[in-house]
């Protein structure tokens, strides 16, 4: 009797752990859609974002040296994963590439002059 007492005590406290767990960590639909909290997240929460990524990349960069395909692009996976989320959660961490916002403004220009070149200025640009 006591054993079976202690055994639905011990499956009791699991089932509240795993709800807790799950309630905090991501579900699989959101890592694969990148869809995050954008909710400001705590420094500490930040710093952690981004020893995941220095350790993670380092493990990819290892598996291929290693040449192992397989653990290298799921590496690759995990460390886009955890960009995702710090591009989300700390806006402050993630660069801004210079360089591609200017290309991009020099194609919006370009396209702009093609309109207006190939509709003889009907376009209104």
């Amino acid at each position: 009797m006591r054993s079976g007492l202690t055994s639905a005590l011990v499956a009791a406290v699991v089932c509240l752990l795993a709800s807790v767990a799950s309630a905090q960590s991501l579900s699989s639909e959101q890592a694969q859609d990148g869809s995050f909290q954008s909710v400001q997240a705590h420094p500490a929460e930040c710093a952690r974002l981004r020893r995941q990524i220095d350790h993670f990349t380092t493990m990819a960069g290892r598996a291929e040296l290693l040449e192992n395909e397989l653990w290298s692009s799921r590496m690759q996976e995990h460390v886009t994963l955890l960009r995702a989320m710090q591009a989300a959660r700390c806006p402050g961490d993630v660069p801004v590439d210079t360089t591609a916002e200017a290309f991009k403004q020099l194609l919006e220009l370009a396209a702009r002059g093609a309109i207006a070149y190939f509709t003889f200025g009907a376009a209104g640009f």
